[in-house]
Order: C-alpha cells, then structure tokens, then sequence
C-alpha cells in the first residue's frame, strides 16, 4: 500500500509540474509567435505609408522621422494599383526571395482578392487604398523571424524536458525520503498484525479448551455460549486481520491466478447460505447465465463471494427480507457479480465508507469485526477490478465487475 501512495504521490507532483511547465512555456512561445505576427503587421502597414518610393527606412518625406515602425533590413515589397486594376509603381528592391514579376503576381492576387487572409507562407500582406486614390498592396518577408520563433520552440521545449526529467529525479529521491518513515510504520504494523494475530491463537486456544472443560463439568449455560461466541468472534476478526494483512502486501506469489469455472465456486457457496436464508426468513434467489470462466485466484474469489452472501445474510432487512445474487458476463466479456438485499428504512448506510476498514452503520445492531468489505475491497483491487455501490429507502447492491 505504502507503494502504491508513493507511485500516487509520484504520479500527482509529476503531473503538476507537467502542467506548469506547460502551461509558463506554451503562454511563453504563444507571446513570442503573437509578438512576430504584431511586428510584421505593424511593418506590412509602415512598407505600405512609405509607398513605392525608396523613403530611407523610418523617415517620412523629406527625412522627417515620422515613421511608424523601423524596418531595417526586412525584406518586402509594394505594389500601388490604378482604379482600373493596372499596376501604376512598384518597389521590389528589397525582396530578394521572388522575382518582380513574381512579386508583381502575388500583388494583382491580392488586389484581386484571390489571396486573402493576409499570410502567404512566411509572406504578411495587406492591402489599403490610400488618399492618392491608388490602392497599395506591401508584403513583408519573416522567414527569419519564423525561424528564430521556431527555434527558440525547440530550445525551451529542451529546457522544459531537461527540467521535467531533473524535477523527476529530485521527486523520486525525495519521496524515497518522505515516506521511509511512514514505510517503516507501516511494516511494523503489520508486523505487529501478524505477530499478535499468532500470540492470539494461543490463549485462544486454551481458553477454548477450559470451556470445554467447564462445560463436561457443569454443563452448557449462557454464559458458557456467550463465551464460546466471543471466542469466534475473535478467531474470525484475527484471520480476516492476517488476510487483510497479506492482501495489502501485493505480492501476488501468494496468490497464484488461474483460469477456473466460477459456476462451481458460486454453486458450492450458494448451497452453503441457502439453508441459513432460509432459516432467518430471507427469501433468496440467484442466477449464473452460462459457463463462466474467471482469471484469478479462485480461494479469494470464493471468500469474496463468501462475504457479500454473509453480509447480506446479516443485513438484510425490511418486511419484505428478500437477497439475489447473479453472476454473468456482459457484451465487453466483463464478468458482474451483483449481490442485493433489502434493508429496513431507518438503516444508515454510508456508500462511501461502506468497504472501510472497521466501518459499522450507526444504526446496526449486529455483530461484526467491520473487517469483511475490506478484505473484499483488496480482493477486488488485486484482481484489477472495480465495485459500485447503489443504495436506496429499501435495498442496498453491491455491483463487481471483473
């Protein structure tokens, strides 16, 4: 279990800092693509002032610096237009990726409207009727600008990386750190489960002997019966302790998986429960469509089964006391164990603390360690399934699927 929070806390700082780096270098970069679009807008709009007149960059006419935006060495051109369409000027002495007469085409496309949008590979245009009357179309070249976006991409994506792995690192080190404490707590724990689940057995033991004893020479009484239930009650809780304790170790060497029918471990459990549902009043029924095959480990499905049949035998309630119990396989080949009972009105039953460990219902009055749905939740866990709870006024079902 301890590794399982340890990968979960691995697994959350890891993802958390995914995010951040994402998010810090993707508004990063985004910035720099918006800044390079701005600029070559705002370039595009001063070739387009300046005209087709080599005006030195910057300058209005005259010399008078007036100018919008520096556009020192960006490669562009501009082209101004008659109102009858036919090209009036042009100034192509700065773009050296085209031919004028390629220039020239690229110009009529947009005065034609036959290219718009105001991007044409790395090429930005536009296209403004100025108060000369002549309509002006300026394109601007950012290849390199592109380029040096796209670089600085690939760079910081590399940074982020190198930062992703190194925070990886210092995560797993730290965590191996941070929880060797909690490990070492939690193996004496169960250390401690099993060594006194052991010590256990022995008093346990004799104290069952003694009362037989009493009972040879004095004969059965309720006291004696009280005594001898309380002694089960305990051998019970101390096996299911180092059950759980086992389960939660996750070395599945202890529990081998295998194919097996599980028609004959529900068969051989639901002719064990019948007689006892039928002497507490409970109207039972079942249901196994088909041969189903299961992948597991048939002792811990068969004590899985083994606790909801007992759970529902102590549990079930209402003046209708009825418990089903259907096994069968879906159209995705999920296997479904469903197990329901109905329980009296006034039962208080929390879906969310039901498979806890030593969960009671504040309403119930039965006996019980509170140990069984957690045996069974870790069955369910180490078989890679999934369980869901539905209750309402007069019924509770278990719904497990494999």
């Amino acid at each position: 279990m301890i590794k399982k929070l340890k990968r979960k806390f691995i697994l959350i700082s890891m993802l958390s800092v995914l995010l951040v780096l994402v998010v810090t270098f993707s508004a990063i970069n985004i910035s720099n693509y918006v800044s390079v679009e701005n600029d070559a807008k705002a370039a595009v709009s001063e070739v387009i002032r300046q005209g087709t007149d080599d005006t030195p960059p910057g300058e209005g006419p005259g010399g008078d610096p007036s100018g919008v935006v520096e556009i020192r060495d960006v490669h562009y051109f501009v082209v101004s237009f008659n109102e009858d369409g036919s090209i009036n000027a042009y100034n192509t002495r700065h773009m050296f990726m085209f031919s004028e007469d390629v220039c020239k085409d690229l110009a009529t496309k947009v005065y034609n409207n036959e290219l718009t949008g105001g991007k044409y590979d790395t090429l930005r245009f536009n296209k403004v009727i100025k108060e000369d009357g002549l309509t002006y179309v300026g394109f601007v070249d950012i290849k390199e600008k592109l380029e040096s976006a796209n670089k600085f991409l690939l760079i910081s994506s590399l940074i982020a990386l190198g930062a992703l792995a190194a925070f990886s690192g210092l995560v797993i080190l730290g965590s191996n750190i941070a929880f060797k404490s909690t490990e070492e707590a939690y193996k004496n724990q169960k250390r401690f489960i099993t060594n006194a689940s052991h010590e256990l057995k022995t008093p346990l033991t004799i104290i069952s002997a003694d009362l037989d004893l009493i009972e040879m020479d004095h004969g059965k009484n309720e006291w004696s019966e009280s005594i001898r239930d309380q002694l089960t009650r305990l051998n019970e809780m101390t096996n299911q302790l180092v059950t759980l304790s086992k389960l939660e170790e996750e070395d599945k060497k202890r529990f081998p998986f295998e194919d097996f029918s599980i028609n004959e471990v529900c068969n051989n459990a639901i002719d064990s429960f019948a007689p006892s549902f039928k002497k507490e009043g409970i109207k039972f029924s079942s249901n196994i469509t088909g041969n189903i095959t299961v992948f597991g480990n048939k002792r811990l499905i068969e004590e899985l089964i083994y606790i909801f049949l007992d759970n529902s035998l102590k549990y079930t309630g209402g003046d209708m006391k009825s418990s089903y119990f259907v096994v069968s396989k879906n159209s995705k080949d999920k296997i479904e164990f469903r197990f329901s009972n109905t329980i009296d009105k006034n039962e208080e039953v929390d879906e969310k603390q039901i498979m806890d460990r030593f969960y009671r219902s504040p309403s119930t009055k039965k006996q019980g360690s509170g140990v069984g749905l957690s045996i069974a939740k870790e069955i369910i866990r180490l078989h890679k399934g999934t369980i869901k709870i539905d209750k309402n006024i007069t019924s509770l079902t278990f719904i497990i699927t494999f």
